[in-house]
C-alpha cells in the first residue's frame, strides 16, 4: 500500500513523508478506545446479528496494518499519523471497492432480516429472504477478496458464513468458518464461530443417526449436508473445537456429544477413551457425573468374559464407589442403576475366579485350583459360585497339590543339573562375599 502511495510522488516527497511517518511512529500516537467486534455488530436478534447500516460506523475502523484494528471514537480529533494512514487508504481503488461492495452486501442483509422478522410465515417472503442472505453473503465474500489481510476481510468472511448458515447451507458455511479459524486462529468472532460450529455437527450427528449415510452413500443435492461422512465430518469438527479451544464454553459440550455419540453407535472403545478425556480434563465440567455414569456402562460392555482381563471388573468397582463419594445427591437418585452394576460386577468377578478354579483342575493342578476355590467360597458369598466352589475345595482336598509325572522311571535316567560353583569363594567355607 505505501509503495503505491510512493510510486505517486517524486524523490523528495517521498523521503519527506516516510521520514514524517517514521518520526510519528517513534514518538507514537494518542490511539482512541478499541471498538470490539460485538460493538461493530448491530443489536441481535432472533436470525442473528447484524450490522448497524451506518457507514460512518464502520468508517471508524481504521486498517492499520494486515489484520489489526484501531478505531478513532465519534468527536475525537484524528492524529497526524492516523490522517497520513487515511490518506493511504483513500488513494488506493482496490480499498474503495472492498468498502463499496462491503456496504452493498451489509444492505443486502438488514434487508433479508427485516423480510425475514416480517414475513409471519410467508413462504414466498422467507424465499424472498432466503435470496437476499445468499446474495448478501455472495457480496460478502467478494467484498473480502478486494481488500485481503485487513480487518474488512476478517468481517466479511465471517458475515459471509453467517448468511449462509441463516440458510441452512451449512457445508459452505462450515468451509468458510474452518477457513476463518485458519486464517484469523484469534479472530474477535471466535466464540461465535465456535458455537454454530457446535450446532452444525450436532445436526448432522442427529441426521445420521435417523438415516445412516453408508461409506459410498454420495450427496449432490442437500446444501445442508457434507458430500459424504457425515458423522465423520461432525466429529472432527467437534475434536477440533473441544482440542484447539479447550478453554472455551464448549469444549466440554463438544466432548460429551463426540463421547455420546460414539455410545449410542456401539463404539465403546472410543465413547470410553473421550468420557475419561472429560473427566479428566474439565473437572469443572456440569457433565461430569453423566461422563463418570456412561464410563460404568462403558466399562461394563468392554469386558469380554473370564478368560480375557479382568482390568474393566477391577475399575468398574472402584468407580462405583467414587460416584457414590463425589456425586452423592445424583447417586441417591441413581441408587437403583448403581447397585445393578455393583452386582453385575461382583458376579462376575466371582466368574473369573471359579473359571480359573476351574481351568487349573482340569491341569490336574489341584493345589493353585484349591486355592482359588478358597477365595470364590470366602470372598463371594452372596454368589451361587460360593456353595459350589465349597463343594469342589472339599472334593479335591485328598488329591495330588501337583499332578505325579506318568513316566518316573523315564525320568529317572537323566542325570540332574550340579549345583553352579560359585566364582569367587573365601578361604574359609567357599561363599561368595
Amino acid at each position: 500500500m505505501i509503495q503505491r502511495f510512493l510510486a505517486t510522488t517524486n524523490l523528495s516527497t517521498t523521503l519527506t513523508a516516510v521520514g514524517a511517518m517514521i518520526l510519528l511512529m517513534t514518538v507514537g500516537c494518542k490511539s482512541g478506545e478499541k471498538v470490539s467486534g460485538d460493538q461493530l455488530l448491530g443489536p441481535g436478534n432472533q436470525y442473528g446479528a447484524s450490522w448497524s447500516g451506518s457507514q460512518e460506523e464502520y468508517g471508524k475502523v481504521r486498517h492499520l496494518k494486515p489484520k489489526v484494528v484501531a478505531s478513532t471514537p465519534t468527536g475525537k480529533r484524528e492524529t497526524v499519523e492516523e490522517r497520513f494512514i487515511d490518506q493511504l487508504i483513500k488513494s488506493d481503488p482496490e480499498i474503495q471497492k472492498a468498502k463499496q461492495v462491503f456496504f452493498e452486501a451489509e444492505n443486502i442483509y438488514n434487508d433479508a432480516v427485516r423480510l425475514r422478522q416480517t414475513a409471519k410465515g410467508s413462504k414466498s417472503q422467507m424465499r424472498k429472504a432466503g435470496e437476499l442472505f445468499l446474495q448478501s453473503g455472495r457480496r460478502y465474500q467478494q467484498a473480502g477478496e478486494y481488500w485481503p489481510d485487513s480487518a474488512l476481510h476478517e468481517d466479511a468472511q465471517f458475515m459471509a458464513a453467517e448468511c449462509f448458515f441463516y440458510i441452512d447451507y451449512y457445508k459452505h458455511a462450515n468451509l468458510l468458518y474452518k477457513a476463518m479459524l485458519k486464517e484469523y486462529p484469534n479472530t474477535r468472532h471466535l466464540d461465535q464461530i465456535q458455537e454454530k460450529r457446535f450446532q452444525i455437527a450436532k445436526y448432522w450427528i442427529e441426521e445420521d443417526f435417523k438415516d445412516n449415510q453408508g461409506f459410498f452413500d454420495f450427496n449432490f443435492t442437500d446444501k445442508s449436508m457434507p458430500f459424504n461422512s457425515r458423522f465423520t465430518e461432525a466429529i472432527a469438527i467437534l475434536d477440533k473445537l473441544r482440542h484447539d479451544d479447550p478453554t472455551s464454553e464448549m469444549a466440554d459440550d463438544a466432548t460429551m456429544l463426540v463421547a455420546d455419540s460414539y455410545y449410542k453407535r456401539e463404539q465403546y472403545e472410543r465413547a470410553h477413551i473421550t468420557l475419561n478425556d472429560l473427566i479428566t480434563v474439565f473437572p469443572e465440567s456440569e457433565h461430569q457425573f453423566i461422563a463418570n455414569y456412561m464410563m460404568v456402562q462403558c466399562k461394563f460392555l468392554l469386558y469380554r468374559g473370564p478368560d480375557y482381563s479382568g482390568i474393566y471388573l477391577d475399575e468398574g468397582e472402584q468407580q462405583i464407589r467414587d460416584i457414590h463419594r463425589q456425586f452423592p445427591l445424583e447417586s441417591q437418585q441413581y441408587s437403583e442403576q448403581l447397585d445393578k452394576f455393583a452386582r453385575q460386577f461382583r458376579y462376575m468377578q466371582a466368574e473369573r475366579q471359579w473359571w480359573v478354579a476351574q481351568f487349573y483342575e482340569g491341569k490336574d493342578e489341584y493345589g493353585a485350583a484349591r486355592y482359588y476355590y478358597q477365595k470364590v467360597a470366602q470372598n463371594f458369598p452372596d454368589t451361587p459360585f460360593a456353595n459350589r466352589a465349597f463343594i469342589r475345595f472339599n472334593n479335591l482336598k485328598d488329591y495330588p497339590v501337583r499332578p505325579e509325572t506318568p513316566v518316573q522311571w523315564l525320568v529317572d535316567l537323566f542325570p540332574e543339573n550340579d549345583k553352579v560353583k560359585p566364582l569367587i569363594a573365601n578361604e574359609m567355607g567357599g561363599n561368595l562375599r
